[in-house]
Formats: C-alpha cells, structure tokens, sequence
C-alpha cells in the first residue's frame, strides 16, 4: 500500500557530485532509508560514475538518475535548450542569475551555471520544488545558482572535505541561502554556525548505521591463524594511513606478528606502496584496493583488531566520523583511532574503544599491540561498539527528522511550518539553535 507521501507526488530532487560512488555509502543509505520511509527522490548527477564496481544495494534505489550534461563538449544541446527556455520564460531573472554566478569566488563559474540552467529547467518540468545537494562544495554551489534561476528552495548536507577546505564566505552564502544544512557531526556544527549568520538552520544529524547488515555473524571467534589487523579509506593523507604502516613496522620490530590489510584507493596509492617496501613490510601490510560493502562484511569478519589513524591534512582537510568506524563497532570489533574532529563523539576511550594523537605511531603500535594481546579486552570493547552504534547512531531517528524537513520544503511551506515543527521536536540540536538565536547578545555562537 502506498505511503501518503507517494500518494501525494511528493518529490524530492538529490543533488550529487558522482552517483554512485562507492566511497560514499552514507548516501546510498540515506536514500535508501527516506525511499523506505515514502518519500520520492530523484537523484541528479553532476558527473558519469568513475568507480568500476559498486555496493549490491544500489539495485535496491528506485529513484531515477539523471546525469547533467558536461558544459564544453559537442553533446550540450539540451542544456542549450534548457537555458533558452529559462531566458524566454523569466529574463530578468535569468540575468540576475547570471551575474550572481559571475560575482561568485569560486572557480568554474560558467560550467556550474551551464549545468544549474539544465537542472533549474528539469525540476521546473517535473514540479519538483526543493533540491538537496550532497556537499557544500561545487553540488551546493549548482543547488544555489537552481534557486536562483527557478525560485526554488534547496538544502545541503555538508560532510569533510567540502567543509574544510572551502572558505568562509562561500559557505557562509550557501549556508545563509539553504533551507536547512545538516552535517554528520557536532564538531562540524559547531565550526558551520561560527561561520553562519543566526537566522541559518545547521543540524548535527549522524550518519545511521543499517545493523541487521552489519553484523558479528554466528561465527563465535576471529579467524584461526596470523591476526589480522584491518583499516578502510580512501588512500589521502587525512586517513593516517603512512603512521599506521609505521605502527605495523614497530610491531613487526617488537616480534609481534600480525598481518595488515587496507581496504581502499586513492592518490596517495605510490607513496603508501613505496613506505611499506622501504621498510620491508610487504608481507606484512597489504594495499587491497576497492571492495564493495559485501566484500568487507566478509573482512570485518575475520578481522581481529580495526585502525585508522586519522589526522588533519596539511591542506586543513580532516575527517568527520567515518562510517567505516561506525561499521567495524557495528561489527563488534574492537577499534583504535585518534582524537580528531567527531571521532571523540563515538570513541570513548577505553570504554568503547581506544584513542590515540593523531600522527603518533609509537602509541598507535602499543594500542594495536594492547588489542592483540587481550581477547577480554576485544571482545569487551566491540561489545561495547556495538551498542554505541546501536544506541546513539540509528539511522531510523535521523532519517525521521530529514524527511520530515525535506517534505516540508518540498510543499514550500515557509521554514517547514506544520512538518518543520514536527522536525523540531524531533531534533534537539534545532530546538537548541533556536534558544541561542533568542538569547539577549543574539551572537549566534556555539561555545
């Protein structure tokens, strides 16, 4: 039976850089979820994917896909015709549009206005009325010039990278101009609504975990055998992936045996691959490449100890917390990482896992080594892992209070008004925004 959402067309169009990706499961879960929860999304693609294989579950979306049209090639027509038809319709806002996007900071004015000119035709076509753009980078930027070019709304998860390493006042304009903002974790909250005005909705919203497919399995023990020791991410310097293979060779030194395997790609591939062959570590650390999420349920389960060193890149970027984190606690494993940006918001250490300073391989090495040596410790700290993730990370509340801010955006009514305040109740971080807007110095800050 049909949901009242479907019942009543609501739609709601997703604004992505590269759909799919298989780096960016939190949003495959999301649209999975808010699909599940009846709600009609249609995804817009920025860019054709890039990876050559994807997750299983991205045969469970059933949204369509639409992919922009490239601006500089010979196949551009129909974004052609979608700008004709915007400057016939309303050519004054079209121009004011225009010199909006000209003013603009960012590089690549004229491709984001091409590509906004062509989604700015669609949505208006399909009815749609609100857009939410993955990332407050170049995605946000398109959903930005949209609302200029249809008067719709639009709204912006914002995630790391897009957040760090883009200045303050491109996402102060973003920000200001979105319905709402949400981001996946309080450490980026706060940073957002030091650089937001007061009036600017910015919600913490976590990324949810689906546990039914993250989990132990019946097996009762890890693999028999060389313990492994598992890390997953993208191959950047954020990750901290050269001080845990520091860390692998410290242990190796130390006569402790263990086999590494790091699950994921990237450019900094070469100079990971040459670290462990300088140190002599090839039969120790091995650089796996991509996996798809099946893949790695299957390595969680064998796994013995799971790393990941993160630290904040020389160029600002920095993770929030990674899902992968919340996958291996999900999978009772006993975790290690660093006390960097959100991860102290899951981590606690030595109740749920442990932490270590960023960039510290001699301490990363004793707490692998601590893990490697006490099976009471592991199996008291995954246990603990997973009720965290059960606890605190559940996908259901979070997708409850997007769903209902998208819905009410997409009925253009005012900040959500009736679904808005159901929203709000739901999301404590909204009801505290709106006690510090009111308070007498009207600053807007987080402490």
């Amino acid at each position: 039976m049909a949901t009242q959402s479907i019942v009543s067309g609501a739609t709601i169009g997703f604004l992505v850089k590269i759909y799919p990706k298989i780096s960016e499961t939190f949003i495959l879960e999301e649209l999975l979820g808010l699909e599940r929860h009846g709600l009609r999304p249609h995804i817009f693609s920025m860019h054709q994917p890039t990876d050559a294989v994807s997750h299983e579950a991205n045969g469970a979306v059933r949204a369509p896909i639409t992919y922009l049209p490239p601006a500089g090639v010979s196949n551009t027509m129909p974004g052609v015709r979608a700008h004709i038809a915007l400057i016939v319709k309303r050519p004054w806002r079209y121009l004011q549009a225009l010199l909006f996007a000209l003013r603009r900071e960012e590089g690549g004015r004229m491709r984001a206005f091409f590509q906004a000119g062509y989604l700015a035709n669609r949505l208006s076509k399909a009815g749609i009325r609100h857009l939410h753009a993955h990332f407050a980078s170049e995605p946000a930027g398109v959903a930005e010039l949209v609302s200029k070019l249809a008067g719709i709304s639009y709204s912006i998860s914002a995630h790391a990278k897009d957040i760090y390493l883009s200045s303050p006042g491109s996402l102060r304009r973003k920000i200001n101009g979105a319905r709402f903002t949400v981001t996946c974790t309080e450490y980026n909250r706060k940073h957002l609504v030091g650089i937001a005005t007061p009036e600017a909705t910015v919600l913490r919203m976590y990324h949810g975990i689906d546990l039914d497919r993250f989990q132990r399995g019946p097996v009762a023990e890890r693999a028999i055998g060389v313990p492994l020791l598992l890390s997953v991410g993208r191959l950047r310097e954020k990750k901290g992936f050269a001080t845990l293979i520091e860390a692998c060779r410290l242990l190796r030194d130390a006569g402790t045996v263990v086999r590494c395997k790091i699950v994921g790609y990237g450019e900094e591939h070469d100079g990971l691959a040459g670290l462990i062959s300088r140190h002599g570590l090839k039969e120790v650390v091995q650089l796996a490449g991509k996996m798809t999420q099946a893949e790695l349920i299957d390595l969680y389960r064998n796994a013995t100890v799971f790393a990941l060193p993160c630290q904040v890149a020389s160029d600002g970027d920095r993770d929030g917390i990674p899902n992968v984190l919340l996958e291996a606690m999900a999978m009772e494993l006993a975790v290690v990482s660093t006390n960097v940006s959100g991860i102290p918001e899951v981590i606690q250490n030595g109740i749920n896992g442990l932490l270590v300073r960023p960039g510290d391989a001699a301490a990363l090495a004793v707490a692998i080594g601590r893990l490697l040596d006490d099976p009471a410790l592991r199996r008291r700290l995954g246990e603990a892992g997973r009720h965290t993730v059960a606890t605190r990370f559940c996908s259901e509340d979070n997708l409850q209070t997007v769903r209902q801010l998208l819905l009410a955006a997409s009925r253009g009514v005012g900040e959500g008004a009736g679904n808005y305040a159901v929203a709000r109740e739901r999301s404590p971080f909204l009801r505290h925004r709106e006690r510090r807007r009111h308070r007498p110095n009207g600053t807007g800050q987080s402490g």
